[in-house]
């Protein structure tokens, strides 16, 4: 082979390179929650731009389309409440939990049809194989009521009106923005939320495997970015508001944080330290662990690290 073929060869790998790899085009799902809206801000405020990085952020139709669509590699990140990475990981056991985006605290709630009828007997719909049954577990230990004595059905947060309304289920599991809007039809009133279950449901960004491995610097600044527009969303509630719903054409008003607690740089450092109460993410971790296992959806042996990676969070970062 000649000098100019090999100086041309190695011309058009570096090209590709720099068109695959470091030109890459970041997918992340989100669920619509108002603890994942700093991406919106980030892209909307050029964060991820001035670091180098394209940003693209979808909203799937519904929750189990946008997992499959991460576990299918459509998407590098997503953002779900953590207790989904379980089911996930057994699709991918590369996926790590890699920052913690808020923690519900209010925001997610179970609407009863009959608020006064019993719950024993009741069908409850909840996304199964994740938090949502947790969720469930703790609001019958809450009341008293015996496990066994429920139906627990999988049902979409986002069709929480129309599960109401048909009588599918008596009691349904569903978060904000679809509390309110169960209200405002009448078809539910809130019977349990998650200020009753404090540090139980932290809502995560995972990454899969592949991009983990690929694009590690990209992550790191990736969470730079959604940090920072977070710490300005705090401190430009207002605006930040505005700029959301503009976004995602939302009604002014619209977006609020009641019921929604955002991390910040210090909080995922925190989290993600060990200890032995719901303020540290490997304890919380390990309640989930020990759940799914004894249901038998999880291999015994599973420990928080496997799933946990703080790597990424940076440790020295300037917020303006």
């Amino acid at each position: 082979m000649s000098k100019s073929s090999q100086i041309a060869i190695c011309l058009s790998f570096c090209l590709f390179i720099s068109t695959n790899v470091f030109s890459k085009t970041i997918n992340v799902g989100i669920d619509l929650w108002p603890g994942y809206y700093p991406i919106i801000l980030a892209k909307h405020l050029g964060l991820f731009k001035k670091r180098g990085l394209t940003v693209n952020y979808k909203l799937p139709e519904s929750t189990d389309n946008m997992l499959d669509q991460f576990t299918n590699g459509q998407l590098d990140m997503v953002c779900v409440a953590m207790g989904d990475a379980f089911s996930l990981y057994k699709k991918d056991n590369g996926l790590r939990i890699v920052m913690i985006t808020d923690e519900s605290a209010g925001g997610d709630a179970l609407l009863a049809r009959n608020k006064t009828e019993p719950i024993a007997n009741a069908t409850i719909g909840t996304n199964l194989e994740g938090f949502g049954e947790l969720f469930v577990q703790e609001f019958l230990k809450q009341n008293n009521v015996d496990p066994a004595s429920i139906k627990l059905v999988h049902q979409e947060a986002a069709n929480a009106v129309n599960a109401l309304q048909s009588k599918r289920v008596d009691i349904v599991h569903t978060w904000e923005p679809y509390v309110t809007e169960a209200i405002s039809y009448n078809v539910g009133s809130v019977i349990f939320d998650s200020s009753k279950t404090p540090g139980l449901i932290p809502d995560a960004l995972l990454a899969n495997g592949a991009f983990i491995k690929q694009h590690p610097e990209k992550l790191t600044l990736f969470i730079e970015a959604w940090l920072e527009a977070s710490r300005w969303w705090i401190n430009n509630r207002y605006e930040g508001d505005s700029i959301i719903e503009s976004e995602m054409v939302m009604m002014p008003g619209s977006v609020n944080l009641d019921g929604v607690k955002l991390y910040d740089q210090d909080a995922n450092i925190r989290a993600f330290k060990l200890g032995s109460r719901m303020q540290s993410l490997k304890y919380v971790t390990q309640i989930y662990i020990d759940y799914f296992v004894q249901k038998g959806t999880l291999d015994k042996g599973f420990k928080p690290q496997d799933i946990l990676d703080d790597r990424f969070i940076p440790r020295r970062l300037k917020l303006n």
